[in-house]
């Protein structure tokens, strides 16, 4: 049996996702829906089903939902004992056969308390066409001012010669498949409004032993473009003040708060009890695998270029070098040494170390004043293990591609 756990919050696309799910199925039989459906009161799309011995529906009124992790530890508790659990948002496709698929690539894991988990890609509601094979992984892209990280898809490169997934530094919100007894081990904190969700599943499912993977081929899709849909933060604002008990921004707060005192960024008085690590694994043992200094806010340059983990590394002084040094650089070139361009696409503008790995980039776009030959200057400010050794300039025409290249040394 499957758990499939779907939050939804006023979502048109609800129906189309569950009807998808069921009839891509190879066993729907198996499957068992809990939905937290967060709705209008005059809402019935989902009545269709509530006859059918597979759904556990709890319906809440839009103006009574506390924000993600209150909707999904309500989930959480709909788990009746199933082997296996898939979290998704309410706005999805599904490959024929997906679920048959997902417990063969959980097998080939190896590993007896496997995750797996992506950015999926995308689909688009009006065609139901999607974007095909390519898979992506989940990458770090820098510390918050409040402690949170966002993350961006990355592209697994050669994912097509994949024959099992491939080990993965965090946990999507919109997409995991594992045991169902998650459900139990890691309860959602129902205070935990929607920012940090992903890094909290991330850290907190790998302290209590779950292996965290990235599927080798793509099963699902996800729509990101949340056209046509109501946000929470929307509806919970100041102006509805009088219909909700607390703002978005007022249940933000709270949740950051108690955020940042479970990855060890602030020591606060926040009760974390039952929303806090596992036992199996450290704290330190995760921002060692996922290249994480929480309490510096700092990322390995590694995870930012999206390398596959664990981190690597041999002593303290690798470990230090890894998270590279910060360069503010003025960068200078001659405007005569660019070959002359009446059809502009960009100007790339790059820093290179002495192996030519590049440390920073810019496509500086047509209208810029660095593709119009208005100035000769452009100021940068990045961060890099090796040192800076070459300021590249290579402008691209639409209709001749790839110009003349001008290198500069540093």
């Amino acid at each position: 049996m499957i758990f499939v756990q779907i939050a939804a919050y006023r979502d048109p696309e609800l129906v189309p996702t569950i009807t998808d799910c069921l009839a891509k199925s190879k066993c729907p039989d198996y499957l068992r829906f809990g939905i937290c459906w967060q709705t209008d009161t005059e809402d019935r799309a989902l009545e269709p089903f509530f006859g059918d011995r597979r759904f556990r529906i709890d319906r809440v009124a839009w103006e009574q939902s506390h924000g993600l992790g209150w909707a999904r530890a309500r989930l959480q508790t709909m788990w009746e004992g199933e082997d296996y659990t898939l979290q998704l948002d309410s706005h999805h496709r599904f490959e024929t056969h997906w679920d048959a698929k997902l417990l063969e690539m959980l097998e080939q894991t190896g590993s007896a308390k496997p995750i797996l988990t992506s950015y999926l890609g995308s689909y688009q509601p009006e065609t139901n066409r999607n974007s095909g094979s390519t898979l992506y992984k989940m990458v770090a892209e820098r510390f918050r001012p409040e402690g949170t990280i966002p993350f961006r898809p990355g592209h697994i490169h050669g994912w097509q010669q994949l024959t099992a997934p491939i080990p993965a530094r965090f946990v999507s919100g919109h997409f995991f498949f594992t045991l169902g007894r998650h459900c139990e081990e890691y309860r959602y904190d129902p205070q935990l409004y929607f920012a940090g969700d992903e890094i909290s599943l991330s850290i907190r499912s790998y302290t209590l032993g779950y292996d965290l993977f990235h599927p080798h081929r793509n099963l699902i899709w996800h729509e990101y473009s949340r056209h046509g849909r109501t946000k929470h933060w929307t509806d919970h604002s100041r102006a509805n003040k009088p219909l909700v008990e607390l703002t978005w921004n007022e249940r933000d707060a709270i949740s950051k708060r108690r955020l940042r005192k479970m990855l060890r960024e602030e020591e606060n008085d926040e009760d974390l009890t039952g929303y806090d690590l596992g036992g199996v694994r450290t704290h330190r043992d995760y921002e060692l695998y996922a290249g994480i200094d929480f309490a510096r806010r700092r990322l390995q340059q590694s995870m930012l270029r999206g390398d596959d983990p664990p981190c690597r590394y041999e002593n303290d002084a690798q470990w230090e070098a890894g998270f590279g040094r910060d360069y503010a650089l003025a960068l200078q070139w001659k405007l005569d040494d660019l070959e002359p361009c009446d059809d502009c696409h960009f100007v790339y503008f790059g820093v290179e170390d002495g192996a030519g790995k590049v440390l920073y980039r810019y496509d500086a776009p047509p209208e810029s004043p660095e593709a119009r030959r208005l100035t000769n200057v452009h100021t940068v400010n990045f961060r890099a293990e090796s040192k800076p050794e070459k300021f590249v300039v290579w402008p691209v025409s639409r209709s001749r591609g790839w110009l003349r290249r001008v290198d500069y040394a540093l």
